[in-house]
């Protein structure tokens, strides 16, 4: 984890991303960003063309323009912990979740 100062609710979402396949986490933070809960100081929609382009390249059955859906509870359980953080906690668990996914596929 990039921040160390979270509170124990966000690192136990963080180490469920964590233990996500590469397909399902590039599919939930893509889901996260859509929201316009969301806000963030770059470009969201070309990061997730740029997350479409991994996932594409992860799950041979994906299509960009195909609607992605979450598969499980878990994941939509962590949607609506992440809609429940203050903007800051928001921020800095998109960061963390971009970060874990740069980190597998490099």
């Amino acid at each position: 984890m990039i921040f160390k100062n979270y509170r124990k609710a966000i690192r136990n979402l963080l180490i469920y991303f964590e233990s996500l396949n590469i397909e399902n986490k590039l599919k939930l933070i893509i889901i996260v960003l859509k929201s316009n809960m969301i806000k963030l100081k770059i470009d969201k929609e070309k990061l997730i063309e740029l997350l479409k382009d991994y996932l594409s390249i992860f799950d041979k059955n994906y299509e960009k323009n195909t609607l992605i859906t979450l598969e499980y509870n878990m994941d939509i359980f962590i949607l609506a912990k992440v809609m429940e953080m203050n903007e800051t906690e928001k921020e800095m668990v998109v960061y963390e979740m971009i970060y874990d996914i740069y980190k597998k596929i490099t």
